[in-house]
């Protein structure tokens, strides 16, 4: 299920504070090339209405929640700024996550119109499409200008914690990688999309839970 929340939340919609309060969505787009009706649209649809659903549950968000926090525990003198920031910020995403519709998150990132950039055969089965997916989201992961444009973002963001800037900044600059390694190893791990449903038991991947692995440096 771990790449439907980081194309949720990292790669496809990402929140941004404004100081009035209100927040706003900047989107990305994902380009895929499929028609209108297609397997791949009612796919992305299916496969979407699933990760709001797992998102949303109480369970689910606990178990992410704790990973954050373990990640908090690691600042030291900052962790009390740290576990109120994710507290926050995690708090206004999973009630974003809430407000996606499917049908027209799917036509947003070109997964349900006429947009041709990156092939996807119409035949391919949910599980097929799931794995695509996750293939992609690794990608994205380990390219060094998409790791680079999350840090900018994270650090454009610090300059709104007031009294806190220097050591927002000094946080992301040293986490933020470890939490996108270690992402990266529960992708390559554990096969989310049979977590998911999307794929049956016998086709997995890697067997286990994305949720046991731990946060972890390679240092």
């Amino acid at each position: 299920m771990l790449y439907m929340t980081l194309v949720l939340l990292l790669d496809l919609d990402t929140i941004e504070i404004r100081p009035n309060g209100k927040e706003e969505i900047s989107s990305s787009k994902i380009h895929v090339s499929v028609e209108s009706g297609s397997t791949i649209c009612s796919t992305c649809e299916n496969l979407t209405n699933k990760a709001v659903s797992y998102l949303s549950e109480k369970q689910t968000q606990d178990e992410i929640m704790e990973i954050l926090h373990g990640a908090c525990s690691q600042t030291f003198s900052l962790e009390q700024k740290c576990l109120e920031m994710v507290d926050s910020y995690a708090t206004l995403l999973f009630a974003k996550v809430t407000e996606i519709k499917p049908d027209e998150f799917c036509k947003r990132y070109g997964l349900c119109r006429d947009v041709s950039f990156l092939s996807v055969a119409k035949s391919e089965s949910t599980c097929a499409f799931c794995h695509h997916l996750v293939d992609e989201v690794l990608s994205k992961m380990k390219d060094p200008d998409a790791q680079f444009e999350i840090l900018q973002l994270l650090i454009k963001e610090c300059n709104k914690v007031k009294g806190h800037v220097q050591e927002c900044k000094r946080m992301v600059l040293e986490y933020v990688p470890l939490i996108l390694v270690n992402g990266e190893k529960l992708l390559e791990k554990k096969d989310v999309c049979t977590l998911m449903q999307a794929c049956d038991a016998s086709k997995t991947r890697a067997g286990g839970s994305f949720f046991d692995g731990e946060l972890r440096s390679d240092a």
